[in-house]
Parts: C-alpha cells; sequence; structure tokens
C-alpha cells in the first residue's frame, strides 16, 4: 500500500527540519560564537587571540587582554626573550682551574677549582655530548699539565646565580620530582635520579639507581587500584610508599636531588682515581686570586638548548635561561632579577607588562598569569625577529608529531605547518605558537583555558576542531 501524498509531504518537511537544524548547529559549533558556547566552558576562563605576524593585525580575540594561568606556554617567553638578548650561538661556560703549585712529580699543592656557569646541559642526558664528557675533558687538561696527585680538594664555586634554587613559590608535592628540581650555577645530570622498580613477590623492588652508588632507596610500593606514589627524601635516602595500578610490572621514578655539586664532585673523584689521579680530603686555603686556568667548557648553543627545551618543556633549562637573562643587567643571576628583565624588556615593544604577572621562568608556578595578547605579542615579534625568528619558530614542536603535542591534531586536515608550545596543570591547559599557511603567511596563536568542566582530552577535541575551522580559512 503506498502513503498518502500528504503524509510523505510531512515526512519530508520533517527531514529538512532536521537537516537544517543539524548543519545549522554543525556550522555555530565551528564559529568562534558556538565554540565558546560549549556548555564545558560555562564556569571557564578563556583567552584567545590569534594575530598576523607580518601586520600585527589581531584576527581572532577573545579575553585577550584577561591575565590567566599559562602553565608551561610561559616558556615561550623566556626562551623567545633569552635568543633576541643573548643570540643563538650564545654559550654558558663552566671553568676549570687550580691554586697552588705542581711540583716536580706532578703533585698539585692547591685545589681544583671548579666555577659553576649555569650551564643545564652539563652532564645532561638531553645534551649533544655524552653525560661522561665533562669529567673526562677535565682528565685530559690534568694530564696535559701532568698533575697526578691533587693534595687539596674539589671545589665548587657556585656563586654565579643569587637568590633561591628552587621558587618559594612551586608547590611541595612538586619539588620531589625531577620537574620541579632547583636550578643552580652548577647543575649536573638534569639534577635528577631515575629509580626503575620491577615488580615480584607481592610489592616493587628496586632494579636500577642511575646514577649508581650514591643514592640509597627504601620502597614500600605495593599494587593497588591507582597510582598514589609518596616521596620522602632525608639525605641521599629516598623513601617510597603507596600504590602502583595493579597491571604495571614496571615502573620508574624521576625525581629531584637538593645537591647536584655533590653528586658531581663524587663522580668526577671517582673518575680521576680511574686515571690514577688522587684527590685529598679537604681544600688547602690558598691566596685570593692565585688560580690557574685548566679549562673553560662551553655548553650546547643557546639555539640547541631553546629546541630541546621546547619540544620536551624542560623546566630546569627555562629556570637555567631565566639567570641567564638576569646576567644580561646584573652580575649575577637570578629568578627575580630575569623577570625584572623580561618585564622591562617587552614594554617598549608592546608586550603590556600590566598583564604578565611571572614567578619562574617554567610555568610551573601556579602563581603565574599572562594574557593571550602579550603570548601573541611576543610570539609576533620574535617570528619577525630577523636574527632570530627562524631559530625560535622551528623551536616548537610540530603538532601532531613532536613534544607533548605529538597526538594533537595528529589526523587533522588543516594545511600548512603548525608549531605549538602547549601547557598543562590541573583545570589549566594552553596553546602558544605558529600557523603558517601553504603559501607562507604566518600566523601567531595563543589560546589559554582555565577551570573547564570536561576532561582534558575531550577539551583537546574541541579546541583542535575550532582551530582547524578556524585556521584553514587564513591564507
Amino acid at each position: 500500500m503506498k502513503p498518502k501524498p500528504f503524509i510523505m509531504r510531512q515526512a519530508s518537511v520533517f527531514v529538512l527540519i532536521t537537516l537544517f537544524i543539524l548543519l545549522h548547529g554543525t556550522a555555530r559549533a565551528q564559529t568562534l560564537e558556538g565554540f565558546l558556547a560549549d556548555p564545558a566552558f560555562s564556569p571557564a576562563s578563556i583567552g584567545i587571540c590569534i594575530t598576523d605576524v607580518n601586520t600585527g593585525e589581531t584576527l581572532v580575540a577573545h579575553n585577550e587582554r584577561q591575565a590567566m594561568i599559562p602553565a608551561s606556554t610561559a616558556k615561550v617567553i623566556t626562551t623567545a626573550t633569552a635568543l633576541r638578548l643573548l643570540g643563538p650561538d650564545y654559550r654558558a661556560t663552566t671553568s676549570v682551574g687550580y691554586t697552588g703549585r705542581i711540583d716536580e712529580s706532578g703533585q698539585l699543592h692547591g685545589n681544583l677549582v671548579i666555577h659553576g656557569g649555569g650551564d643545564p646541559t652539563l652532564g645532561s642526558d638531553f645534551g649533544s655530548r655524552p653525560p661522561r664528557h665533562f669529567t673526562d675533558q677535565i682528565v685530559a687538561a690534568l694530564t696535559t699539565h701532568h698533575i697526578r696527585a691533587i693534595e687539596g680538594s674539589i671545589v665548587i664555586d657556585e656563586s654565579l646565580f643569587d637568590g633561591p634554587a628552587v621558587s618559594p613559590k612551586w608547590m611541595l608535592e612538586d619539588i620531589i620530582w625531577d620537574y620541579g628540581t632547583g636550578c643552580h650555577a652548577l647543575s649536573y645530570r638534569d639534577n635528577r635520579v631515575q629509580i626503575e622498580l620491577r615488580y615480584s613477590d607481592h610489592r616493587y623492588n628496586v632494579t636500577r639507581v642511575t646514577p649508581a652508588n650514591y643514592y640509597t632507596i627504601d620502597t614500600q610500593l605495593v599494587p593497588g587500584e591507582k597510582e598514589d606514589v609518596t616521596v620522602t627524601q632525608t639525605g641521599n635516602h629516598f623513601t617510597v610508599t603507596g600504590t602502583i595500578p595493579r597491571k604495571r610490572n614496571r615502573y620508574q621514578l624521576d625525581l629531584s636531588i637538593e645537591r647536584p655539586d655533590s653528586l658531581f664532585a663524587r663522580e668526577l673523584t671517582e673518575r680521576l682515581q680511574q686515571a690514577g689521579i688522587t684527590v685529598g680530603p679537604s681544600p688547602i686555603t690558598t691566596a685570593p686570586g692565585d688560580e690557574t686556568l685548566l679549562l673553560d667548557y662551553p655548553s650546547d648553543s643557546l639555539a640547541y638548548i631553546v629546541r630541546s627545551l621546547n619540544v620536551r618543556s624542560d623546566n630546569l633549562y627555562a629556570e637555567s635561561l631565566l639567570r641567564h637573562i638576569a646576567l644580561t643587567s646584573a652580575p649575577r643571576g637570578s629568578a627575580s632579577k630575569g623577570i625584572e628583565t623580561i618585564r622591562r624588556y617587552w614594554q617598549p615593544l608592546g608586550a603590556d607588562s600590566l598583564e604578565l604577572f611571572l614567578y619562574d621562568g617554567s610555568g610551573l608556578a601556579r602563581n603565574n598569569k599572562v594574557s593571550a595578547r602579550y603570548l601573541a605579542q611576543v610570539l609576533a615579534a620574535t617570528a619577525r625577529d630577523p636574527q632570530v625568528g627562524k631559530t625560535f619558530v622551528q623551536s616548537l614542536p610540530l603538532a601532531g608529531r613532536e613534544g607533548s603535542v605529538a597526538t594533537f591534531m595528529r589526523n587533522s586536515s588543516l594545511p600548512g605547518e603548525l608549531r605549538l608550545k602547549s601547557g598543562s596543570m590541573s583545570d589549566v591547559h594552553a596553546y602558544a605558537g605558529y600557523y603558517t599557511t601553504p603559501a607562507g603567511n604566518r600566523y601567531a596563536i595563543a589560546l589559554m583555558f582555565n577551570n573547564y568542566t570536561c576532561n582534558r582530552s575531550q577539551l583537546k577535541q574541541k579546541i583542535a576542531a575550532w582551530l582547524t575551522t578556524a585556521l584553514s580559512k587564513k591564507k
């Protein structure tokens, strides 16, 4: 039996209305207004600023002057400022010298002195050279000067950096982990200890500690429903308690160390002993200024450090650069002087210091606040810089391929190149970077989300969908 014409017309109208609603809803969701109307953003603070790098024109903006928690996107301010003030070829230098004199038998009647130069790549797993390269170079320099024994001791000078090594604005639960380690004039081996554990006999047992032989670990970890680990430290002893999800047979802890200078002195002493060079138990008092240079050891280039820092979001590297920024205007590097220099540097370039509340160089402090407009202006001005623009743009990880944005927009249809530094902590998610169209036009992007109610994975999907639509229109 055929349906009546009236019923067919009713069905057709219903389908058309439904289709119109769906299409209209989708189109609206792709607009900025529709994107911001998402219920997950009802209690949120959102700052958006997209500008044309070449013209400086703001193309998309929402609450762009409202200062919000940037998390690790604060690193783009630190790294951009460091590159512009210091240049991509800048290198920190760790100097090695000796006091006293060398007798005919090759005994040094004095001390071996290490002057920390604020090099975060010293012994780093992420540097361009093997971790033992620096100690090997010291051995080679001593051998060249025919030094076979050191009557005094190893003295480490850390006076180049001033102020607290750990920001007083960081949360206590963060500073035990490697991402919350302190910044010193002599940082070494990323200022961290790595502990590998394996499940056996109903508990997790330590299978490896790196560096070896310097730290003792008491672990009371057991399988549980979720990851809930507590670590306490007393000197070189760590106590680890809590639970690990039952399905994880292996587990790794990356913890901060309080005294990288002590670790370095012990490793260097061991390396000298292997080379047949003995070291005394205590320093010898010598006259001021009585020192002979043995070795100047340069860090990796600033361009290398910035690229490594931004891709891996390395807090130690960022805090070190903040102090080197301070050294451009002060005899000693401190976080407070570095922040003061940043504020003073960008103000005449159009980045309003009233929109910046900075307490570190890495973004770990929740007290940090910055506006999307401030970030966009720093990004745009740095991209235009003929000396460092290309270096800085390429230091940011490629979305969908590298670093913390390796999975973000991986399957996006967006043409061109998207490079973003991400930032995240509880209830905070942000992006700062660049979109370069196939035609070569470049846009600075700053997106900041505080206090959203969906989970982080859902938020990323929402941002990716809107960003793809917004940027696809750029030529």
